[in-house]
């Protein structure tokens, strides 16, 4: 808790001195939050290129409405939920992709309403933390395939190694419903992983699931 509290601490230091109009508190914000910004932006559209301009766009978003910022927030909160915004903006410029039903790939429940043997099993796996990660770090093409809410979700999560505490706040949704839609694209991956292993598809366009 107290590490969190100072690098707040510190990031208002930078917002106080950025308000101020100095140009050096604001480079010295870039670098400390460039990667990192890359990173989430990286992960909405896994493309370098598209990843480098939404980071260049969130940043400029920062020097522009730093000013609306409320000081008694968390700046990284604020920052990251501008960092989305700025990589969403970009994709949605993109193609529409072809989407299918997150059901079709994680089982749930029996027409009797008891939770499905496969389903047990799922939760076994996804609920192990390790597992968990593994799976986020070598399916990244899965991942791709999930809705964003759930695709954030897993990467901050998984791969970022966010606190879920910290991202809740980023996503502004409640802790229970981040471990939700954690859990469920946790599901998603590893059934997805399950299939290929079983039976490699032949080559076919991109798609993504919806909600």
């Amino acid at each position: 808790m107290a590490a969190h509290e100072d690098q707040n601490a510190s990031d208002l230091e930078l917002v106080r001195r950025i308000k101020r109009g100095d140009e050096q508190g604001f480079r010295e914000m870039v670098d400390r939050y460039h990667a990192r910004v890359y990173s989430l932006a990286y992960g909405v559209l896994r493309n370098s290129e598209d990843a480098e301009e939404a980071t260049q766009d969130a940043f400029l978003t920062l020097y522009r409405k730093i000013g609306t910022f409320d000081d008694s927030k968390k700046f990284f909160s604020w920052f990251y939920r501008v960092a989305l915004n700025a990589a969403y903006s970009r994709a949605r410029r993109r193609k529409p992709i072809t989407t299918v039903s997150l059901e079709d790939y994680v089982p749930r429940y029996r027409d009797d309403g008891q939770a499905s043997p496969e389903f047990a099993a799922f939760v076994d796996g996804a609920e192990d933390e390790a597992i968990a990660r593994d799976l986020a770090e070598h399916a990244a093409e899965f991942m791709d395939e999930l809705p964003p809410p759930y695709r954030d979700a897993i990467w901050m999560v998984d791969v970022e190694e966010m606190k879920p505490a910290d991202v809740a706040d980023v996503l502004e949704i409640s802790l229970a419903a981040l471990k939700s839609r954690l859990h469920r694209a946790r599901l998603f991956v590893r059934q997805r992983l399950l299939e290929v292993a079983a039976a490699p598809p032949a080559g076919g366009g991109e798609r993504r699931v919806a909600p």
